[in-house]
């Protein structure tokens, strides 16, 4: 038997997909170095996938080859700049991990019989996460009979707020497919998904992802169908009490009674100014952070806190103000790859559909990074590059080339 195989490659895309989101955050990125291997050996042996594959490359659009050429660059500055090289490089083998996967997806894994497996291993291991994680709170709640404590029951994540940021991603494009219905048994199961994900938002204590949620529904209710206008009634209502939250929340930003995150914010750059542009490397804000501490006043309610500042404030710091412009552009390509995919007429009628509630899970993941800063995560860095992937190898595969 072939060891080599378009069969072998896809089912090993499979188990990828489910197992990501359960092993440990460290794990993750040898998930997809080892497809990257894989796939390595796969076009070796296979010259006609490896012919395929540089076609389609010289045949392929500046927004693509453009994002590529950013992150590398990018990669390439911080490790040359970086203050801690381990963790740098680290963090470029987690998101070239990422792209391997990316890449597999894409080009290779993209036939039509490939689709609908592909997108139920992916809302199978999210459920799978949100299931275990109600399974917790049923165990505290009634078995135990404490109350549950979200600060140290988190699925299978690292922390409760990428818990709930992580089911933010399959919750839109769940909904949305379960509002479709184009079957009725997996109808009833994007509707347990989109159960147990909001389930999970709510019992997770993170009060920004349950105001993503509601700024979800609204866009849901703008960008799909009018019939979800039901969707701006919750929605109008939790919209009047958000000052009220965002009051409470600043609470959790205080490094005294009379001091604000943006007060830390200003005093964090102004002491790291001679890293503004090419900034210290990847995964290295943690350190920087805890220099930055050192010697001042704790935050109140640390314990409540696991990151206490936004995503612009790491990137800043971490690939400088460059960086920042780069990820703005790949950003932009991205968000214009969905606009281009849900509006062409030749890709498959329940992809298209699904892909609105991506992007709204996209733009509600941007409110949430500008304020807070789990979107770095290995784990919701692969949901993103599998769901991009999934998109872009339909899209190939049908003659969507602007994406």
């Amino acid at each position: 038997m072939e060891l080599f195989n378009r069969n072998h490659l896809f089912k090993l895309t499979m188990v990828s997909i489910f197992f990501f989101p359960i092993v440990s955050e460290n794990a993750v990125p040898f998930i997809g170095a080892s497809m990257g291997l894989y796939f390595i050996g796969y076009l070796s042996m296979q010259k006609d996938a490896l012919n395929r594959l540089q076609r389609a490359r010289k045949q392929g659009k500046l927004a693509y080859s453009m994002s590529f050429f950013l992150f590398i660059l990018i990669a390439l500055i911080t490790v040359i700049y970086s203050q801690n090289r381990t963790q740098t490089l680290w963090g470029v083998f987690v998101y070239l991990s990422a792209f391997a996967l990316f890449i597999i997806l894409k080009y290779e894994v993209n036939r039509p019989n490939h689709m609908v497996p592909l997108l139920r291993a992916y809302f199978i291991s999210t459920f799978v996460v949100g299931f275990y994680h109600f399974g917790q709170i049923v165990y505290d709640e009634i078995v135990r009979n404490i109350p549950f404590d979200p600060v140290t029951n988190f699925s299978f994540m690292e922390n409760a707020p990428s818990l709930a940021y992580f089911m933010l991603i399959p919750l839109f494009p769940a909904l949305v497919l379960y509002i479709y219905k184009d079957k009725k048994n997996e109808s009833r199961f994007y509707l347990l998904t989109v159960t147990v994900a909001l389930i999970t938002i709510f019992m997770s204590g993170s009060r920004i992802a349950v105001v993503g949620v509601f700024i979800g529904l609204v866009l849901l209710s703008l960008l799909y169908s009018v019939k979800f206008l039901i969707a701006l009634i919750p929605a109008g209502i939790f919209a009047v009490l958000i000052p009220i939250f965002t009051q409470r929340h600043d609470q959790y930003f205080l490094l005294s009674a009379e001091r604000g995150r943006f007060g830390i914010y200003l005093d964090l750059l102004r002491e790291n100014a001679g890293s503004l542009f090419f900034g210290k490397g990847f995964f290295t804000f943690d350190q920087t952070f805890n220099q930055f501490m050192e010697g001042k006043s704790s935050l109140l309610n640390l314990d409540l806190v696991n990151r206490p500042y936004d995503m612009p404030i790491q990137i800043i710091l971490e690939i400088g103000f460059l960086g920042l412009l780069a990820g703005a552009v790949m950003i932009f390509f991205k968000m214009r790859a969905l606009r281009v995919y849900t509006k062409s007429t030749k890709g498959r009628e329940n992809l298209k559909v699904m892909y609105v509630g991506v992007t709204i899970s996209m733009i509600v993941l941007l409110f949430v990074g500008a304020m807070d800063s789990y979107l770095m995560d290995p784990k919701i860095i692969y949901s993103i590059a599998i769901l991009m992937g999934i998109m872009h190898g339909d899209g190939k595969y049908n003659g969507i080339h602007d994406i």
